[in-house]
C-alpha cells in the first residue's frame, strides 16, 4: 500500500511539473497597446491578439481586443500564434 501511495504522488507532481511548463503566455500587468489591440505587451511580453481566434475577456464579461488598456493586469494563454484566451482585470 505504501509504495502504491508513494507511486501515484510522484506521477502526481510529474504531471503538475508538465502541465506547468506547458503555459506559454503572460501575466501581469498590460505595458502597452499597438494596433487597436493587435499586439498587447504584458509584463515585458508581446502577445498577438486575434479578433476571431482570441477569447478575451475584461471582469468577467466578454470584451473586444480595443478594450484592453495599458495598466490593466491580464493573463494570457499563448500555445502558438495569436492567444486563445486573454482575461483582464
Amino acid at each position: 500500500m505504501k509504495i502504491t501511495g508513494v507511486l501515484f504522488a510522484a506521477a502526481f507532481a510529474l504531471s503538475m511539473i508538465v502541465a506547468g511548463s506547458a503555459f506559454a503566455g503572460a501575466s501581469g500587468k498590460v505595458d502597452g497597446v499597438e494596433g487597436e489591440g493587435r499586439k498587447v505587451t504584458i509584463a515585458g511580453k508581446t502577445v498577438d491578439i486575434s479578433n476571431s481566434k482570441t477569447k478575451v475577456t475584461i471582469k468577467g464579461k466578454a470584451a473586444k481586443r480595443g478594450d484592453i488598456k495599458a495598466g490593466m493586469t491580464c493573463t494570457a494563454d499563448v500555445d502558438s500564434g495569436a492567444a486563445a484566451m486573454v482575461a483582464c482585470k
